[in-house]
């Protein structure tokens, strides 16, 4: 597979919720993730994030698939397809790789991450950066939350992250103000 750049799109239902896992990927670097249930709208986005690469359709390679449904089902994953985002400002770099280490299980409020960047007081950048993230799943934005327990926003259906929160073992829906 070295050399080209490959899509695949998958339906999912989790708990009732529709969606779907898409992904652009080159050799182990995934480029972007799309949790859109629409394959054309999943394939629009990724194309985007990844810039636009001509892509060959493929079923996810098995290690991948592996991680996606672990992922999915709330378990810890050490992913065998490194994050290799082609967008961001260096600021929204750092704060994808903060959010890399945020271990399964454990929330961080917008405020505590600008904290961890030594960029005190930049909570709302902090969450756009979040809202710009080219791989939810693979860097679990769903892991930010705002500050007071309220969820605050997520690329995909806010119920997929409550939901991701509570397969993690972290407070969902039910103890967070939404």
């Amino acid at each position: 597979m070295s050399g080209s750049h490959y899509f695949h799109h998958q339906h999912l239902c989790l708990d009732g919720i529709e969606l779907g896992f898409a992904a652009i990927w080159h050799d182990d670097q995934l480029l972007a993730t799309s949790l859109s249930p629409d394959e054309d709208r999943a394939r629009q986005q990724c194309q985007l994030q990844a810039g636009s690469p001509p892509l060959k359709r493929a079923p996810f390679p098995q290690p991948l698939e592996q991680d996606i449904r672990a992922a999915m089902a709330g378990q810890p994953v050490v992913w065998h397809y490194q994050a290799s985002p082609r967008i961001g400002t260096p600021f929204q770099r750092q704060v994808w790789q903060q959010m890399e280490r945020i271990v399964v299980g454990s929330t961080l409020e917008y405020g505590q991450l600008a904290s961890r960047i030594q960029r005190p007081g930049a909570a709302r950048a902090v969450g756009s950066a979040c809202g710009k993230n080219p791989l939810p799943l693979r860097v679990p934005c769903h892991r930010v939350v705002q500050a007071g327990g309220h969820l605050g926003g997520f690329t995909g259906d806010l119920r997929v992250k409550a939901l991701l929160l509570e397969r993690e073992s972290a407070p969902s829906e039910c103890d967070r103000k939404t």
